[in-house]
């Protein structure tokens, strides 16, 4: 727009600009851009859409690929997503609900509770026959709820290991997206992209900063921008993934891309990107597109999703663990045990110049490696399954332009400060 004034006898036109201009992520999209991508646009599944088909129901599954087979063109999966939905589509089918995970965590609390109670029992010195009475009416109710959840087991998923073309999920799929998955990148170009990546996960450029160094999600967005911009068209991107790197949050509530994301997308593209939730896709088809969703599918993938918050909510650093790193770490690199802990008491952050004090370091001691014996030692219990895999990296460091690659200081999560500071021994503080 332009806005027109008179300055002397010269004519003054400069640019005007709206309320969204600049502004478009928090503009909440309407039927009709709905209506629009799903015509004409680009609508693109993250990996966790197809993974969770195995998921559902098979209510709920058929729902869902009814839309997707209703999309026609507009449908189009990226190269990234095939590649990821084939590399953990195995470890799914093993346990597609969850139910074998849940009763082997349910096993793990009973322990931790018969062991409450026999401590609790023996410090108020109650007879051994009370404290078994306890203990049965744990065991008896843990039993029940195990035997209750074993009965939604899905038994066919490890016979899909054996044959992948007798699995209805694969051959649906293969069917709905025949001709609409992008080429796989040259090695060129996915080694720029792999660079680039870990450039913007060093500034938490969003997305994929949250990725643990995978750098999946970048590269899916790298080949999405490239689609929309061949295209020339508006983009819907409907993932389960709900982490800050995805979404602008109000509260805890996912609201709608990251406006970081959507000024990409227009400076690359010139078009609008829109995202949505999985349950919040069939809600949108069965008005906009006419497809038969029940309430019960609905009901069902909105199930899944809540279990998908759950599960990354619950990758976070618990006492547990945060202890267990640190006991090990006091022992092995007792510096970085001290700079955690202090990091935790500055409210998340500590300097350069405050670790080369506590470490006593000479002034021309690199910190690069600084934190090899804090993932150490977390990879170690990770691959003995005692930490979730996704956790955020317990120390990190941080950098900005002006250091040359230099560290500028050490950030630690902010779910495990106050576990850090519960473990720490006041008598231990650094001078």
């Amino acid at each position: 727009m332009t806005a027109t004034t008179m300055s002397g006898d010269k004519l003054d036109q400069r640019p005007s600009y709206g309320l969204f201009d600049g502004f478009e992520a928090f503009r909440t999209p309407s039927d009709e851009n709905f209506r629009s991508v799903f015509s004409a646009g680009l609508v693109v599944p993250d990996t966790n859409v197809l993974l969770n088909l195995y998921r559902y129901s098979s209510e709920a599954r058929d729902s869902l690929l009814s839309v997707l087979r209703n999309l026609g063109s507009s449908l189009w999966v990226p190269h990234q997503v095939v590649s990821e939905f084939w590399s953990v589509r195995d470890s799914v089918l093993r346990d597609p609900r969850g139910t074998l995970a849940l009763a082997a965590e349910l096993d793990k609390v009973q322990t931790r509770a018969e062991k409450m109670i026999t401590d609790w029992a023996r410090d108020r010195s109650l007879s051994p026959a009370t404290a078994e009475d306890l203990r049965s009416g744990i065991e008896a109710a843990f039993d029940a709820a195990i035997e209750r959840i074993g009965e939604f087991d899905d038994g066919d998923g490890v016979r899909y290991l054996e044959d992948s073309t007798n699995d209805p999920v694969v051959s649906a799929l293969d069917d709905i997206i025949a001709g609409k998955v992008g080429a796989k990148p040259s090695q060129a170009v996915l080694e720029q992209r792999m660079a680039t990546g870990h450039q913007r996960v060093e500034k938490e450029i969003p997305p994929g900063y949250k990725d643990k160094g995978k750098l999946g999600d970048f590269l899916l967005w790298c080949e999405l921008l490239d689609e929309a911009k061949r295209r020339d068209c508006d983009a819907l991107f409907v993932t389960s993934d709900v982490k800050e790197d995805w979404w602008r949050r109000v509260g805890e509530a996912p609201r709608g891309p990251r406006p970081e994301l959507v000024r990409e997308m227009r400076q690359q593209t010139g078009r609008a990107l829109f995202m949505v939730q999985p349950d919040g896709l069939l809600e949108r088809a069965r008005s906009l597109l006419n497809i038969d969703v029940s309430e019960s599918s609905l009901e069902n993938v909105e199930r899944v999703q809540q279990f998908e918050v759950a599960k990354q909510a619950g990758d976070e650093w618990a006492a547990e663990a945060v202890a267990a790193v640190l006991d090990r770490l006091s022992e092995e690199a007792p510096v970085q045990a001290q700079v955690l802990r202090r990091a935790a008491e500055l409210g998340g952050f500590i300097s350069r110049d405050d670790v080369y004090r506590i470490g006593n370091y000479d002034s021309t001691r690199s910190l690069r490696g600084f934190t090899r014996p804090v993932r150490r030692i977390v990879q170690a219990f990770q691959d003995r399954g005692l930490i979730p895999s996704e956790v955020d990296d317990l120390l990190q460091a941080v950098y900005d332009d002006e250091t040359v690659g230099l560290a500028t200081g050490f950030t630690v999560p902010r779910s495990a400060m106050p576990l850090v500071l519960e473990w720490a021994d006041p008598e231990d503080a650094p001078a």
